[in-house]
C-alpha cells in the first residue's frame, strides 16, 4: 500500500466525532487483520474434531484406542518442536540451490527464523525401546505389537485419515452455522497543490459488518451493515457519513428446496465419518493380527527359527552319520560310494542351514520395518511359544550324542584291539553311561503319564474318534514297553558287569567284540527311549479349540462385520441419491425478499436511518425446465449406481460367507493335516531308528548291495520334513483360527491394542529355550 506523505495531514482540521470515528474504525481494522494465531486455530480445529470421533464410537466394536494424531514423545515420529513453527528441516543439496536462487533471482530470506534440525527423527528415541547393554531389543509377541501401535508408519497413517475425516465434517457443519464478515476499504486521496484553490484532500473509509446464514430447507439470509465515511478538507473542513443495511432472502420452492437436498452434502459427511471410524477398527484388529500372528508376523519368524533349529539338528545327525561313514569305511564297513553319498546329504545340510538363517534375517528385517524400526537394530526373540515342539528332552539327547562318540571310539580299534588297561577302562565308561539310562527311561514315562492325562479328558466337539482310539492304542502299548525297556536295561547292566569281569590278555578280541556289541544294545535302549519320550511329547501338542460352529458362523459375521455395516450403510446413501437428483430435474421456483434501510444523507450520523432512503422487495423467481440434459444423465446413473450398491452389498455378503466356510474347511484341513505330521514324525523316528540299529549292526549280517544307507538317509530327510510339516501345520492352524475371528468380527481390542479376551490355550512348559538373535 502506498502512504501519502506527512505534510498532506499538516492542514487537516477534523471535527472531534469524525476523529473519534476513525480511530475506532482503524483500530478494528487493525484487530481483524491480526486475526489469530498459527496455534490458536490448530488449537480450535482439534477441538472440534476430536470430539466428532468420539461421539461415532457408539459400540464396542467401533473402539479404536488412541484418537490423538500426535505421536507419544517415546516414539521415532515424534515431531520435539513446536508444530506451528517448525525448524527447517535438512534439506537435498542440489535442490537447496533452487530454493536459494529460483531462476537465478535472489530468494526469499527468513527460512531459518525458526532455526533449522539436521536429523528428522527426534534424539535419542531408541532410548525408549528399552535396549539391553549391548544395544539388543528383546522382542517378543506383546512387545512387538506396542512398538508397532508406537512407531509404525501405517498406523499413524491411518489414524491421520480417521482425523482428516473428521475435520472436513466440521466445514460441512459449519456450512449451517452463521458466517459472519467484516470489511473495511481506506483511501486517502490527495488532488491538486497547495497553492492551487482546487487542491482536495479525502479519506474515505468504507465497511461491512454482517452475516450470512444458510437455512436446512434450503433458504439463504444474508444481514450486511454498509457504512460510508468521507472526510474531505477542501479549506472548509466537510464531513459525511452514510450506512445501508440490506438484509436479503432467498427460499427456494422446488428445485433445492427442502432438507433431504440442502443437507445433504452434510448427511453424507457425517455418514462417512462412521465409516472411517469403523473401517479403522477394523484396520486396528488386522493391524494387530498383521504383527503378532499372520504371515509375515511374529509367528511366522518363530516358524523361520523353528526351522532353522530342526535344520541344524538334521545337520548334527549328518555330521554325526559322516563321522561315523568315515570310521566305517576305514575298518572295511562301508563302501566309498556309501560314504559319497553320506558327505553330499550332509553338505547339502550345511546349505540348508545356511539358506534358513538368510531367511531368517530377511523376514527379520521386513518385520522391523513394519513395526516401524531401522533394520540395523539387533533383536533377540522370546522363544517361548516353541518350547512345546522340543519333542526330545535335550539332556537325554546329549547322553545319546555322548554314548555314539564313545562308539566311534571303540570302532576306531577295529583294526587294532586295545590292551587289557584300556578295555577295562571303556567297560567302566560303559557302566556310567548305562547308570544313566534308567533316569532317562523316568523321563521318558514322565511325558507318557501327561500323554496318559491328557487323553482321560473328555474329547473335543467333533473330534475324530478314530485318531483318539489310535492314540490310546499307542499310549497303551508305550506303557506295556516301560517295564520290558527296563527289564532289558537291567539284563544288560548285568551282561555288562560280567562282560567286564572276563576281560583278560588271552580274552581281549572276544572282550572287544562284547564291548562293542553292548554299547550297540545299550544305544538301542536309549533310541526306544528317545521315541517314547518324542511319540508322548509330540501327541502332547495339541491344537487350539475352535469353539464357534460353521452352522451359526455366518449369521455371526453378518450381525458383527463392520465392513458389512458401512456396505449396508452406503446402499442407503446411494438410494438417497436418486432423490437429490430428480430433485435437480424440477423447476427453478425461489421466493426472494430483500430490504434496504438506508440513513437520511442530510444527517451525519450513522444509524439515522429515513423511510425516505430505505426500499423495499418481494417476489418469484421462475426458471422452468428447458434446459436438464446434464441433470437427465445424472439421474439415470444414480438409479443404477444404487442398483450398484444394492450388487456391492450382495457381493461382499456372500464374499464373507464363502470367506468363513473357506476358514472352517482350512482349520479342519490343517488340523487332519496336524494329526498325520504327528504320526509321519512317529514313522520317521522309528525309520531312523532302525536304519541307524542296522547300520551299527554286524556287518555279516549286510550284504554288500543292502539299502541301509540309502534307508538312513531317507529317514534323516523324512525326519527333516516332518519336523518342518508339525511346526508349520501348527501355526497355519492358530493363524487361520485368528483369521476366522477376523471374517467373524469377533477378535475384540482394549484401548491399548490388544485382545481383551484371555487365550484358552494351556500354559506352555516350563523349558528353558535359547534365543535367536539378529
Amino acid at each position: 500500500m502506498l502512504y501519502p506523505p506527512a505534510s498532506y495531514f499538516d492542514g487537516l482540521r477534523l471535527d472531534r466525532g469524525a476523529r473519534v470515528r476513525a480511530t475506532y474504525l482503524l483500530l478494528a481494522l487493525g484487530l481483524s487483520a491480526a486475526g489469530c494465531t498459527r496455534a490458536q486455530y490448530r488449537v480450535a480445529a482439534d477441538r472440534e474434531t476430536y470430539p466428532i470421533i468420539t461421539e461415532r464410537i457408539t459400540a464396542p466394536s467401533y473402539d479404536i484406542g488412541r484418537t490423538i494424531i500426535d505421536p507419544a514423545p517415546t516414539s521415532r515420529l515424534y515431531d520435539p518442536f513446536d508444530p506451528d513453527h517448525p525448524p527447517k528441516p535438512p534439506d537435498d543439496p542440489a535442490a537447496a540451490g533452487y530454493m536459494a536462487r529460483p531462476n537465478g533471482m535472489k530468494g526469499a530470506r527468513g527460512w531459518l527464523r525458526d532455526g533449522a534440525i539436521d536429523s528428522l527423527e527426534p534424539p535419542a528415541w531408541q532410548q525408549s525401546l528399552g535396549l539391553d547393554e549391548k544395544g539388543v531389543l528383546k522382542l517378543d509377541a506383546d512387545r512387538a505389537v506396542e512398538i508397532a501401535l508406537n512407531n509404525s508408519r501405517e498406523y499413524q497413517t491411518v489414524l491421520e485419515g480417521v482425523y482428516l475425516s473428521a475435520l472436513s465434517l466440521t466445514l460441512n457443519r459449519f456450512e449451517f452455522d452463521l458466517h459472519w464478515f467484516g470489511r473495511n476499504a481506506t483511501t486517502f486521496t490527495h488532488f491538486g497543490s497547495s497553492s492551487s484553490p482546487i487542491e482536495s484532500n479525502t479519506l474515505t473509509s468504507d465497511s461491512d459488518l454482517g452475516f450470512t446464514r444458510t437455512l436446512a430447507a434450503g433458504g439463504q439470509l444474508l444481514v450486511d451493515f454498509a457504512n460510508n465515511i468521507v472526510l474531505e478538507y477542501n479549506g472548509v473542513d466537510k464531513s459525511q457519513v452514510r450506512s445501508t443495511l440490506a438484509i436479503n432472502f432467498i427460499q427456494p420452492l422446488l428445485r433445492h428446496a427442502g432438507r433431504a437436498v440442502r443437507m445433504e452434502a452434510l448427511t453424507q459427511a457425517e455418514r462417512d465419518v462412521l465409516y472411517v471410524v469403523r473401517g479403522f477398527a477394523r484396520f486396528r484388529k488386522q493391524f494387530w493380527s498383521d504383527i503378532a500372528v499372520q504371515q509375515g508376523g511374529y509367528l511366522d519368524i518363530l516358524l523361520l527359527v523353528q526351522t532353522i533349529r530342526n535344520n541344524k539338528s538334521n545337520l548334527k545327525e549328518q555330521e554325526r552319520n559322516n563321522n561315523l561313514y568315515t570310521e566305517l569305511f576305514r575298518g572295511g564297513r562301508a563302501s566309498v560310494v556309501e560314504t559319497d553319498q553320506v558327505f553330499q546329504n550332509y553338505q547339502s545340510s550345511r546349505l540348508s542351514v545356511i539358506d534358513s538363517e538368510s531367511s531368517l534375517e530377511t523376514a527379520l528385517d521386513r518385520y522391523k520395518l513394519r513395526l516401524g524400526l531401522p533394520p540395523r537394530i539387533p533383536v533377540e526373540l522370546d522363544e517361548t511359544f516353541l518350547a512345546k515342539f522340543i519333542v526330545t528332552d535335550p539332556k537325554l539327547e546329549k547322553q545319546r550324542d555322548d554314548l555314539e562318540t564313545f562308539q566311534r571310539d571303540r570302532l576306531k580299534e577295529l583294526g587294532q584291539v586295545p590292551p587289557v588297561k584300556d578295555l577295562l577302562k571303556s567297560f567302566a565308561r560303559l557302566r556310567e553311561f548305562a547308570a544313566l539310562a534308567p533316569k532317562a527311561l523316568e523321563m521318558a514315562v514322565g511325558d507318557v503319564d501327561k500323554w496318559g492325562a491328557q487323553l482321560a479328558l473328555p474329547p473335543r466337539a467333533g473330534a475324530d474318534p478314530g485318531q483318539r482310539e489310535r492314540a490310546k492304542a499307542m499310549h497303551e502299548s508305550l506303557k506295556k514297553q516301560i517295564p520290558e525297556i527296563a527289564d532289558e536295561l537291567k539284563k544288560l547292566r548285568g551282561k555288562i558287569d560280567q562282560h567286564a569281569g572276563g576281560v583278560a590278555e588271552d580274552t581281549r578280541k572276544l572282550a572287544w567284540e562284547a564291548l562293542t556289541d553292548d554299547v550297540q544294545k545299550l544305544m538301542g535302549q536309549f533310541d526306544t527311549i528317545i521315541t517314547m519320550q518324542t511319540q508322548a511329547r509330540v501327541f502332547l501338542i495339541e491344537l487350539p479349540e475352535v469353539a464357534d460352529r460353521e452352522a451359526d458362523a455366518f449369521a455371526i459375521a453378518r450381525e458383527n462385520r463392520l465392513d458389512l455395516q458401512n456396505r449396508l450403510a452406503i446402499v442407503t446413501d446411494a438410494w438417497r441419491q436418486v432423490r437429490i437428483a430428480a430433485n435437480a430435474l424440477m423447476s427453478d421456483l425461489n421466493v426472494i425478499a430483500q430490504a434496504e434501510i438506508g440513513t437520511d444523507k442530510d444527517h451525519d450520523r450513522p444509524f439515522n436511518f429515513a423511510a425516505e432512503a430505505s426500499r423495499y422487495a418481494v417476489g418469484l423467481r421462475f426458471d422452468g425446465p428447458l434446459n436438464r440434459m446434464a441433470e437427465r444423465n445424472a439421474y439415470r446413473a444414480s438409479l443404477i449406481t444404487y442398483q450398484r450398491a444394492k450388487r456391492a452389498y450382495l457381493e461382499l455378503s456372500d464374499q464373507i460367507e464363502q470367506q468363513v466356510r473357506q476358514d472352517f474347511r482350512q482349520l479342519n484341513r490343517l488340523r487332519i493335516s496336524f494329526e498325520i505330521s504327528q504320526l509321519q514324525l512317529l514313522s520317521a523316528a522309528r525309520q531312523f531308528e532302525n536304519a541307524r540299529l542296522t547300520l551299527l549292526g554286524p556287518r555279516e549280517k549286510r550284504t554288500a548291495n543292502d539299502s541301509t544307507t540309502l534307508n538312513l538317509l531317507q529317514a534323516l530327510n523324512s525326519l527333516l520334513t516332518a519336523r518342518n510339516q508339525l511346526v508349520s501345520n501348527y501355526i497355519n492352524f492358530e493363524q487361520q483360527r485368528v483369521q476366522l475371528l477376523l471374517d467373524l468380527e469377533m477378535l475384540h481390542l482394549d484401548p491399548r491394542g490388544f485382545p481383551v479376551h484371555a487365550d484358552p490355550r494351556p500354559p506352555l512348559p516350563a523349558t528353558d529355550v535359547p534365543a535367536a538373535k539378529s
